[in-house]
């Protein structure tokens, strides 16, 4: 039996994107914006059909290949994988001055503008920190990562940001995982991930030896409710009564 999320637990780490913070604008809406900015013809339904793409492209695009060590050429193969994406989604749709459509692309989402927290995030890091909980991001996203939580103030309130580039290992691989627990200075035991992807977040956390959470904001994904092998939840107010063994409707043991 799994020991309760709180016992022994010294740290918390946290998935970035759909878990902290989410896009202001739909990806469709972004991409028709700086795509006729470029000289895509206006069309009705482009917002719509870039969504439609984009969210088939991305799941389907074989991951970035990192080699560990090798900083710089990830950086590079995150920027290369983002234009193949981009290339997909925008091919066939007619005359676009596509680099200078995908250098503004790029920079668009390296601005925090572009991202917003979710509204639970500053009270529940806060409550954690004061509970003496170590905290850190673990995130496949790319370098820009970083500018974008230092401009929405999640980096001063975690001790470490761990992005897969840096590492040279993406989730659900253990390298970034035990990364990120040798930097906060605890065992993948005492640790507890929280994140939105079954795949990469819970069963890559706990194959690599940590707790894990399903943070399931897309009620399109039924899995069950309070499974105890991996706890489940819809937003982040909810995670400090999981982990003190508090269940919502029962009062908490005497």
């Amino acid at each position: 039996m799994m020991p309760a999320l709180g016992d022994r637990l010294q740290a918390v780490t946290f998935d970035a994107a759909g878990t902290l913070f989410g896009l202001r604008d739909p990806v469709g809406s972004v991409y028709a914006a700086a795509a006729r900015a470029h000289g895509l013809p206006a069309r009705d339904g482009l917002e719509d059909l870039l969504e439609r793409r984009f969210r088939e492209v991305f799941p389907a695009l074989a991951p970035p290949r990192y080699r560990p060590g090798d900083r710089a050429g990830n950086d590079a193969e995150d920027r290369a994988w983002w234009r193949r994406l981009v290339l997909r989604v925008m091919d066939g749709l007619g005359p676009l001055a596509f680099d200078a459509f995908f250098d503004e692309i790029w920079r668009s989402f390296a601005e925090p503008s572009a991202w917003q927290k979710y509204p639970e995030i500053d009270a529940l890091l806060q409550g954690l920190r004061r509970s003496g909980l170590r905290l850190a991001i673990v995130s496949n996203f790319d370098a820009r990562l970083v500018p974008v939580c230092r401009g929405l103030g999640l980096e001063p309130r975690v001790d470490t940001v761990v992005f897969a580039a840096e590492v040279g290992a993406a989730k659900p691989r253990a390298g970034i995982f035990h990364e990120a627990v040798a930097r906060l200075g605890v065992a993948p035991a005492n640790t507890l991930h929280v994140g939105d992807s079954f795949a990469e977040d819970v069963a890559g956390a706990r194959a690599a030896g940590l707790r894990a959470v399903y943070l399931q904001r897309d009620q399109a994904d039924h899995r069950p409710m309070g499974d105890p092998e991996h706890p489940t939840i819809r937003d982040l107010r909810a995670l400090t009564a999981l982990i003190h063994g508090e269940v919502p409707g029962r009062a908490p043991p005497a």
